[in-house]
């Protein structure tokens, strides 16, 4: 079993973290339809850039010694008309890399995700996850996330996307 250094993240982590949506979008290859197109390392960390500033994002980090092994983020929910939610968080990314795919890692940071939105006073949260990502679909049913019927075929990322939820005052995680 991998030994995993986890902490908030800093503003200094967001090239790393870039780093590894890169990498994590890269192996979307694997699956979405010939011809998809990955977001860029530089639209990836001007986003970050504005989440943090912005948006009140959070974010924790892990590490396998000094190497980066994932991140995940969360935000509050933000409505049609960009106020924030008060009762919805939203999981933006859970990524880890490939090295460390099968580790205890995905489970432990999306723990440090749902324990962190019920310390802030989230009762609900919502994430989108591509369609055709599988793996990660099935992860987060195993952790009582429900997909709600939603879909979204047209955004930024190119991919048909699915909508979840989970509610945050059960003690799943």
């Amino acid at each position: 079993m991998a030994d995993f250094e986890l902490r908030e993240a800093t503003r200094q982590d967001l090239s790393m973290i870039a780093d590894t949506l890169t990498l994590g979008f890269e192996s979307y290859r694997r699956w979405a339809a010939p011809g998809w197109t990955a977001p860029t390392r530089s639209a990836m960390l001007l986003g970050l850039l504005h989440r943090f500033q912005r948006d009140g994002s959070w974010c924790f980090v892990a590490f396998h010694g000094d190497a980066p092994a994932g991140h995940v983020t969360v935000r509050p929910e933000q409505g049609a008309d960009g106020a924030q939610s008060v009762a919805v968080a939203r999981l933006t990314h859970l990524f880890v890399r490939e090295p460390y795919w099968g580790s205890e890692l995905a489970r432990r940071l999306h723990a440090l995700a749902v324990t962190s939105m019920r310390e802030r006073g989230f009762s609900s949260a919502r994430l989108w996850t591509p369609v055709g990502q599988l793996r990660a679909r099935a992860f987060y049913e195993r952790r009582d996330w429900r997909e709600t019927g939603g879909r979204d075929p047209d955004n930024e990322l190119g991919l048909e996307l699915l909508e979840y939820v989970l509610q945050l005052d059960g003690e799943a995680a």
